[in-house]
This record gives structure tokens, sequence and C-alpha cells, in this order.
């Protein structure tokens, strides 16, 4: 186990040096970034290192061509199923849930769903585990439309109605024969870019005023997404990602078989060596959009003993974080809930989800 006294303290580091530095000219240092300009410097390369990662993207763009499927009335919001393109030979569904009665446009959220087979439906209320406390932990499209959102869930690759035939929830091998050189986490951000497309033309949303929640894999697309896309104003990550300095198994974002993230990591892995870009980086590149981590601290191999380890830990990368957030005007606007909790969105912390989207989200409504 780790136990180094700063694991996170490299976020504002950058290179410094005369004109000619990127040409080789002259000496350079090693100095934290102390004006936004400079930080900017380091975000864009943050996301030029994050997109190798992703592998080549295939150029698949499309017209949306958005289709309305159905509109059913739920009670106390409409359930909207639409479909639209993601790719020339590729249609998704997705639902969108919208109250009823709206007098003006709501603030939109993307929900993005775990590793689970019913896809969008769990998050509806009518997944697998209907009935449960699981299943109402994972009901968040349907409780945020209550709280009046406009809430949009797709189903993931691999989930729901877009399983391979034959082939288990999230197995993604079929994507890399068709995508050899592409990457499983690159396709779900395409896609989620596809949603916010859609959500970006419903005159239901209020305009500039689109935020992303996620549980678990959800929670990952979600910090991945905020790193790249603008569009979206606040984030929600539940026990979503960990940070891989202090991971006892890096293979997890880059398996060999069932979901397949990101390939590109697995050589990094092999040898022993640090990722290219690693979680605290990404979750700077939110600022300085507000940004809530949810994370357990007894998952990942780690366990309820070993939390005097992981709670600093994770303390470190948050302050860390906002020192980013600070430097760009928004102190404070990272947040971090660490609990000992399982993986899962229990009543307590998706209360706090919730509030924490009512402050930062509607505020932003036109």
């Amino acid at each position: 186990m780790p136990t180094e006294e700063d694991l996170f303290g490299d976020l504002l580091l950058i290179r410094k040096g005369g004109p000619e530095m990127e040409q080789g000219g002259g000496p350079t240092t090693i100095e934290p970034a102390v004006t936004p300009a400079e930080w900017e410097v380091k975000a864009q390369a943050l996301r030029e290192i994050f997109r190798q990662t992703l592998g080549e993207d295939p150029r698949i763009d499309c017209p949306l061509s958005l289709q309305v499927d159905y509109e059913k009335d739920r009670g106390d919001h409409i359930e909207r199923r639409v479909s639209y393109m993601v790719a020339p030979d590729e249609r998704v569904a997705s639902l969108a849930l919208i109250p009823k009665g709206l007098s003006r446009p709501a603030p939109g959220l993307l929900c993005i769903h775990p590793t689970q087979e019913w896809g969008k439906e769990e998050l509806v209320g009518r997944g697998g585990r209907a009935g449960g406390a699981e299943a109402e932990n994972r009901s968040y499209a349907l409780h945020l439309v209550r709280r009046g959102y406009v809430t949009f869930v797709p189903d993931l690759l691999g989930s729901g109605e877009r399983i391979y035939p034959g082939r288990v929830a999230f197995d993604n091998v079929p994507f890399y024969s068709k995508y050899p050189r592409w990457s499983g986490t690159g396709k779900d951000l395409w896609d989620m870019q596809r949603a916010l497309d859609v959500m970006q033309g419903m005159p239901e949303i209020a305009a500039g005023c689109i935020g992303s929640i996620g549980h678990s894999q959800g929670g990952g697309i979600t910090c991945y997404l905020m790193a790249v896309d603008a569009r979206v104003k606040a984030g929600v990550n539940n026990c979503g990602l960990w940070p891989l300095r202090i991971s006892k198994n890096p293979f997890g974002l880059c398996r060999t078989k069932w979901w397949i993230g990101r390939p590109a990591l697995r050589p990094f892995a092999q040898c022993g060596k640090p990722a290219p870009i690693d979680y605290h980086e990404l979750l700077t590149l939110s600022a300085p959009r507000p940004f809530l981590t949810i994370a357990s601290l007894a998952e990942y191999q780690y366990g309820v003993e070993d939390e005097s380890f992981t709670r600093p830990a994770w303390e470190q990368m948050a302050e860390q974080i906002n020192r980013v957030y600070g430097l760009l005007g928004a102190p404070g606007g990272f947040r971090l809930i660490a609990h000992l909790g399982p993986h899962d969105f229990p009543l307590p912390m998706r209360q706090a989800a919730y509030d924490f989207l009512d402050e930062t989200l509607r505020s932003k409504r036109r």
C-alpha cells in the first residue's frame, strides 16, 4: 500500500521556460501554474493525453435523424421514447422523462446507468431488481423528474436494447472487431455526446442548463464527459472510478475481456508504469464547473480496515483539485463525500447528490 505523504500534489505543476522552450531551446523548470492562462496550457495537454488513451476516433459523424417513437403518460410526468443515429448504421433509443405542467424550460440531466443488463429501464424504475431497495437506489432518473428536471436516459453499448446477440451484457468484443483501434470508453463518450445533441434540441430543456449524473460506470462516464464537453454544467459521480496511483489493480480500466474500456492503458499496467493520465487529473478538467464525487472507501480491494489510508488520500486529492478550482475563481467547486458503505446509491447519498444539483444546476436556469 502506498505510504507517500503527498500523493496528488502535482496537479498545478507545469513546465516553464523561455520563448524557445517548445523548440528545445533554453533551460526549463517544473513550477506551479499561477494564472488561469498557465493552467489552460496544462488543461489542453491533459485533454490531448486523454484523447490518445481513447484510441483512434473513426469519424462516424452523421445526422441525428431524430424520431419520437412514443409518448406515455406516467402520472406525474410524460415518458417520451426517442431514437437517433449515433453512427450511419446504428440507431439508439433513449427515454426522456418530462415533468407535467412545465411553464418554462427546466434544467436537463443526462442520467447514465451502471454496468447492468437492463440499461435505461433500471433508472426509470423498471429494472430487473424492481421492488427491492437496490432498485429504488438506482431509479435516479425517476426521482429527478419528480424534482422538476427533464431527465434523459440512454442505453450504453452492451446493455438494454444494445446487448450484442448471443453475448452477455457489456461483452463488447464485437465492437473491437469493428473498430480495433478505438476504445469502449471512446465509444461511450461519443454516444453520450450524441445524447447531449438531442437534449440541446429539446424545447423543454433550458438553454445552457444540462448536467450529468451516474452511478458506477455511469459516474465514471460523467467524469470523462465533463472533461471533454463544456456543455455539461454540473456533474455527480457516485462510486465511479478510483485514483490509479492508489489502485491495487489498474487492469480494471483495460481488461482483455468482458467490458474492455481503454486498451491503450494496458502496456502501462503490464509494465508497472503510472498511467499517462489519472482520475484526479481528469477531474480538474471539469473546473470551474461544479462537480460532486461520492466515493465508497470500502471497495476496489480496500476495506473498512484501510480507512486510515484511504480517507486521507481521497481528502488530499479533493484538496489538490480545489487548488485548481480556486485558481479558476471557483473555490470549493469540487466536493467529495467519502463513506464506508457499499457500492450503491442509497438514500443519504442520493439526497446529497440531488441537493447538490438543486444548488448548482438550477441556478443556471434561464
